[in-house]
């Protein structure tokens, strides 16, 4: 310590000055890296945004032909060949987008060694994307319609995770500010999910009209598909919205694109449920639905080009801005340093040329040159100074009557300044002897300046002391408060990032509680159709159970009136024994008769061939009535074993009504559930995003409250380190001081 203060006694005025602003200068450098480094930071986030955003315009274009390919393709499997054409059209667009997407991601990106795939790692799930699509182009007009729309969905649905990858690796869902972070929301996230909704319903509405028909799983999938559309536009419209009231100019480039957007996509949906969903027979052309959905999703895609063309620019903007800022600091710095050193300069040489006149003029007395005087060059305590010494050596000059007068004058003004000239050099324990001669007022004045330079410097070194003191106290306890509020803050951040997630869980809860109490009441309708259904199918099996008695009963009759007629049968087949009997005695008559009888033989010839052939009927007749009572006896028990199947079948269709009655039941006990747990579900997320907002305000005050006591800190530590300088700089000063023994000694 001792060896330091010797140095520093050693030292010019203009170098401890100098000494002084390089350590006042020391936090300077280490401010401007972090400065510097943050503001690069930034930049190097923003540039890597902008890569993003330059990938994903190629990215989504693709995606967009591939839903188109898949619309065409399910139309055409079910039978609209007039689509063959735009089909080879779109695949060889889809194999032009793969082609510009594999450009991008193997370009190398300048500046930083790399492309944009080893950047984003996404080469390995682009090539499996269209390793995956030749496959399917190669199959795709010879599958089924099922699968072939399934595959399509899945390769779709690959393309919007390479999307969310990219928006991923290129940190723009991390974006912090308020305008981009919205628009990344809805590029990333809703435009998306809403192109591939709208999509989806297109591609099934036209398979289903062009098939004529549908059925209940792909009608909950349409309803599905139109509540998660509608959600998706919702979102869009107050993400973009938002965006608007705090940048009104963006509204004029995307606000008619919304307005246009939301409505057509909305008259899609409602084409789709006059024709569809509510239709009582599907009526609708394919082509004009595919073209109805086309136009909606172009819609929404130049929307999406659109907000996502604004988002590079203002990734441009904040880039300019904080290259502008950054070159800002830069130069406010170094004008700062020039301005000080500047300072320093003109400060020391305005000391040291003061200091140098006094020394010269203290030179020429001590030769004897009573008639020289110091230059004053200054208004300050060292020009006060001078002034005192040239008035002195006037006032002594104007005293010498004789070289008696001078030398002895000259004698005392050596002894007073042998006596003095410790104070030049800091020591301010000398004091002048007071005499009666001429320089006896000047050591009584001297005497006094040294008594209250030694009161000053005790004061300063007693002060400097005290506020080091407490500058080191403060600055523990503004450490401690520091690293309080910056743990404070990260929970809070924390916290609120939780939150976030939390309202966005909740939210989506609640969109789907929304859904499952449609999905609920679609249930419950269908359950009380059900019910109507099996009430109807009860009824229709007792009429046929009436229908089948009444038919049994007829059939029964049939039979009495077959036996009815093999009695006549009987009857016939006697008649024809006994009309044999009567032709063969008249053929005996008439032989007996001779010539007279030969006339009635002929008759009787022919009665008895009319007796025979009526034999013959008769024993067909009677096969034949056997035939048919044998197959009215199987009929018979056919239609009893088919009655007691229809009564079967009517208490099996009553307990499934039954069965229907509590489903509908429970539905509507469901339903009101479902009901109840959609309304909490939204209390739950308004109180959530009030709680979220809350949590971001209070991370926002920690933030400034860390940044006020890390400033307070920074400026207590400067305290400390003046006080240390100011006592250093006091320090070459040597003061009497009493000690407890009584005996005096030096600071």
């Amino acid at each position: 310590m001792l060896r330091n203060i010797e140095i520093l006694r050693r030292l010019k005025v203009w170098q401890k000055v100098a000494l002084m602003a390089v350590f006042l200068g020391l936090p300077v450098p280490v401010i401007t890296y972090l400065l510097v480094a943050e503001k690069g930071k930034a930049l190097e986030a923003t540039r890597i945004e902008i890569y993003g955003v330059e990938y994903l315009t190629p990215l989504k274009r693709l995606s967009k032909d591939l839903a188109r390919h898949r619309g065409l393709v399910n139309t055409y499997l079910h039978g609209v060949l007039a689509v063959r054409s735009q089909i080879t059209d779109v695949e060889r667009a889809v194999d032009e987008r793969f082609t510009a997407v594999e450009e991008t991601d193997q370009r190398e990106i300048a500046g930083l060694g790399q492309s944009y795939g080893t950047l984003f790692q996404t080469t390995n799930q682009l090539r499996n994307i269209k390793r995956k699509w030749e496959t399917l182009k190669s199959k795709a007009l010879n599958g089924q319609p099922e699968e072939s729309f399934t595959e399509h969905t899945q390769l779709i649905a690959e393309t919007l995770d390479l999307i969310k990858s990219v928006a991923g690796g290129s940190r723009l869902v991390l974006d912090p500010d308020f305008e981009t972070y919205y628009l990344i929301d809805v590029v990333i996230t809703e435009i998306p999910e809403a192109v591939e909704n709208v999509g989806l319903l297109r591609d099934l509405a036209a398979g289903i009209a062009a098939a004529r028909r549908t059925d209940q799983g792909e009608l909950a999938q349409i309803a599905t598909l139109l509540s998660q559309a509608r959600r998706n536009v919702k979102a869009f419209e107050q993400g973009v919205t938002a965006v608007y009231r705090s940048n009104p100019g963006l509204k004029s480039r995307q606000g008619d694109l919304v307005e246009i957007g939301t409505k057509e996509t909305e008259s899609f949906n409602v084409l789709i449920e006059q024709q569809i969903v509510n239709a009582a027979k599907i009526e609708a052309q394919p082509l004009e639905l595919f073209s109805a959905g086309t136009g909606a999703v172009e819609r929404l895609l130049k929307l999406d080009e659109t907000v996502l063309s604004d988002l590079e620019g203002l990734l441009q903007a904040r880039n300019l801005k904080i290259t502008g800022e950054r070159n800002a600091i830069l130069g406010l710095i170094l004008l700062g340093v020039v301005m000080t050193a500047m300072t320093v300069f003109f400060i020391a040489r305005g000391i040291t040329r003061q200091t140098s006149e006094i020394g010269k003029l203290i030179t020429q007395i001590e030769s004897g040159n009573l008639n020289a005087r110091a230059a004053v060059l200054a208004e300050d305590e060292l020009g006060q100074t001078a002034l005192a010494f040239n008035a002195m050596l006037d006032n002594t000059y104007g005293l010498i009557q004789s070289r008696e007068d001078h030398d002895h004058i000259q004698h005392a003004i050596m002894k007073l300044l042998d006596e003095v000239s410790g104070v030049a050099r800091g020591d301010l324990t000398c004091e002048a002897e007071v005499t009666a001669d001429l320089t006896g007022a000047i050591a009584d004045a001297f005497n006094y300046m040294i008594a209250e330079l030694r009161q000053l410097i005790s004061q300063v070194q007693d002060v400097t002391q005290q506020v080091t003191s407490t500058a080191s106290e403060t600055q523990a306890v503004t450490d401690q408060l520091v690293q309080g509020s910056q743990q404070q803050a990260v929970k809070i951040t924390n916290t609120s990032e939780a939150l976030d997630d939390m309202t966005v869980s909740i939210q989506q809860v609640s969109e789907d509680a929304v859904v499952s109490a449609t999905v609920a009441d679609q249930a419950l309708g269908a359950s009380r159709r059900g019910t109507e259904a099996v009430q109807n199918t009860v009824k229709g099996m007792l009429r046929i159970q009436e229908q089948v008695q009444e038919t049994s009963r007829h059939i029964k009759q049939l039979g009495e009136r077959s036996q009815e007629i093999g009695e006549i049968v009987q009857l016939i087949d006697e008649i024809a024994d006994r009309t044999g009997v009567l032709a063969l005695n008249a053929t005996i008559q008439a032989s007996a008769a001779g010539a007279a009888g030969q006339g009635f033989a002929v008759v009787a010839v022919e009665v008895e061939q009319l007796a025979k052939r009526s034999t013959e009927a008769t024993k067909r007749i009677s096969n034949l009535v056997q035939a048919i009572q044998s197959g009215t006896n199987e009929a018979t028990a056919a239609m009893s074993e088919t009655t007691r199947e229809v009564v079967v079948g009517t208490k099996l269709a009553r307990q499934a009504g039954e069965a229907l009655s509590e489903i509908e039941t429970v539905s509507q006990k469901l339903a009101r559930l479902v009901q109840t747990i959609s309304q909490a579900s939204k209390q739950q997320a308004q109180g959530s995003a009030n709680l979220s907002r809350s949590m971001a305000e209070i991370a926002a005050d920690t933030q400034q409250t860390a940044s006020g006591a890390l400033q307070s800190a920074a400026t207590v530590k400067s305290l400390a380190d003046l006080a240390d300088q100011l006592r250093a700089s006091v320090a070459s000063f040597k003061i009497p001081y009493e000690g407890n023994n009584g005996h005096g000694g030096l600071y």
